[in-house]
């Protein structure tokens, strides 16, 4: 009986465990400075995971819990103070796995030559100016968010 559990344990987790590789790329306007990294992204049921590469942190997003630890140093932050940070999750994960009824929400959609541009609602136009992506077969090409600050994020999936 206990080997049926674990078995069952297994698959549900891996039903709801998806990774990708990714690389991104943050212009800071305020510093007028690109920063690029690479990491994985895991996708669980009730939570996001981002590890980078050559770097010990981890973000995991859980609601509107971002927890940051770095080695043994855990920095918990509350999201519900930082909508723009919580957004980015929301929407990363909506585009991701085509969840149109959140995008719907939040966002106007125009697609043109496979190139999706989302324009925010009222209610996130404050800090995202604009959304542009491309996906190819549940493929992420790319993910560039415009924020109302003038600060960029782009997003490659990679292998």
């Amino acid at each position: 009986m206990l080997k049926y559990i674990l078995l069952l344990v297994l698959f549900t987790f891996t039903l709801y465990a998806k990774t990708i590789q990714f690389s991104e790329e943050k212009y800071f306007e305020s510093l007028e400075m690109t920063f690029y990294k690479k990491g994985k992204i895991t996708f669980l049921k009730d939570k996001i995971e981002v590890i980078y590469e050559n770097d010990n942190t981890v973000l995991t997003y859980s609601n509107n819990l971002l927890i940051k630890q770095k080695g043994l140093d855990k920095i918990e932050v509350d999201l519900r103070t930082k909508p723009a940070i919580k957004m980015f999750f929301v929407l990363f994960e909506a585009i991701y796995f085509d969840k149109k009824k959140i995008l719907q929400a939040y966002f106007t959609a125009k697609t043109d030559k496979g190139v999706t541009t989302l324009r925010p609602n009222k209610n996130i136009a404050a800090y995202i100016h604009s959304v542009h992506y491309k996906k190819q077969n549940k493929y992420l090409e790319f993910l560039k968010i415009h924020m109302r600050n003038n600060d960029r994020i782009l997003i490659e999936e990679t292998y």
